[in-house]
């Protein structure tokens, strides 16, 4: 395997992002984040994604949990950091804002997330939304699962739905929930409720 660092450099392609993904996460986060990456590629299917963007969401998919493994602070954060430092602005916002991080900086009293990453636009708001929904329909163990499986379980680890994980994806359930096509898209890619 090539250096972490070639790695990075080219973090911007899918099996680049895919080998940072499986030299840093353990065997549990690689095996959710795989399925994220599964998750995105239905996503970018059904979004009729041209190739350009399919692979910077794929690319985007393998790195989004990376901030985990690669030291304190809040990981979407961690990992946006990252991929700034390695040149790949544009998936360092994608990355940082993924589910819903800005409303959970809020939540643990940590600085407003706009003023070290603008809120991503564009193309690449598009891209935000789609890796939501990827993850908010992954369960822990990279299988496909409904959103409710999804909050239930973090309910369940946090004692309470007053957690900060909690909230915050139920805001990002309530944010995806208000926009009609991502709402199309995640009831298309979820598993149908038991």
């Amino acid at each position: 395997m090539e250096p972490l660092t070639v790695h990075w450099r080219r973090a911007d392609e899918p099996a680049a992002a895919h080998d940072l993904a499986h030299a840093l996460l353990g065997p549990d986060r690689y095996a959710r984040t795989r399925g994220v990456a599964q998750q995105a590629a239905r996503l970018a299917r059904a979004a009729h994604l041209d190739r350009q963007a399919r692979r910077r969401l794929l690319a985007c998919a393998w790195l989004h949990d990376l901030g985990a493994a690669l030291g304190p602070g809040l990981p979407p954060v961690v990992a946006g950091r990252a991929l700034r430092r390695a040149g790949h602005e544009d998936l360092a916002r994608v990355v940082a804002h993924r589910g819903n991080a800005a409303f959970e900086a809020a939540l643990r009293d940590l600085p407003p997330l706009a003023r070290e990453f603008p809120p991503p636009r564009g193309a690449e708001r598009s891209l935000l939304t789609l890796l939501d929904i990827a993850v908010l329909t992954t369960g822990p163990d990279g299988a496909r699962a409904t959103p409710a499986a999804v909050l239930r379980r973090i309910v369940e680890e946090e004692g309470g739905a007053a957690g900060p994980q909690a909230r915050v994806v139920v805001a990002l359930v309530a944010r995806l929930g208000d926009d009609p096509g991502a709402r199309a898209l995640l009831e298309r890619v979820a598993p149908r409720a038991a």
